[in-house]
């Protein structure tokens, strides 16, 4: 098989990936009550499709000053209660937040961020990562991020193939987001 048609083959598998990943996603969030629920649900059909070992979700608070990390999650289980208000100082969710870019890393030794941080996403296996601002409306509602034992497993959400699901995902949270950080952190 020759490289022009290996990489079409590719492209379709990655395109319907995509599709179904952003249909199902679709499902989940028709009958979507609480986000810590939708961001688990979310993982879990992520997690069928690549090398995923833990994430989080953080929400901006409010006043838009913070993140609240609300949820995270590992492979095979969900921390539901979680409400902690992330440190802003040496912060790479800031500076990520900031950009309103992409940002991953192959090597998770190069990690630029804050200890808090860094037990959210990371755990013994873990070589890469990704963090992925959450916009509505021009603005970062949240950040999700994810972190794999596998180096490049985030080649897909870099290249912003998925950004079609994700962008739903942020408009869900962007439409509840006051009455989301309410409801978190009472």
């Amino acid at each position: 098989m020759n490289w022009f048609r290996s990489e079409r083959l590719r492209r379709e598998r990655s395109d319907d990936t995509v599709k179904r990943l952003t249909a199902q996603l679709d499902k989940l969030l028709a009958g979507a009550s609480d986000p810590r629920e939708t961001f688990s649900e979310f993982s879990r059909l992520l997690e069928n499709e690549f090398d995923i070992r833990k994430g989080f979700l953080a929400l901006r608070e409010n006043d838009g000053t913070r993140f609240l990390a609300v949820s995270s999650w590992k492979k095979g289980g969900q921390r539901r209660r979680l409400s902690l208000r992330l440190p802003s100082a040496s912060s790479l969710f800031e500076k990520v937040a900031e950009t309103g870019q992409i940002y991953s890393e192959t090597f998770a030794e190069f990690f630029d961020g804050n200890s808090v941080e860094r037990n959210l996403l990371f755990d013994d296996e873990t070589v890469s990562f990704v963090l992925r601002p959450l916009k509505y409306d021009a603005r970062v509602v949240g950040l999700i991020g994810y972190s794999s034992d596998k180096p490049d497993a985030f080649v897909t959400i870099q290249d912003g193939q998925l950004d079609p699901a994700f962008d739903r995902l942020a408009a869900y949270l962007g439409t509840r987001q006051l009455e989301l950080t309410r409801t978190i952190t009472a």
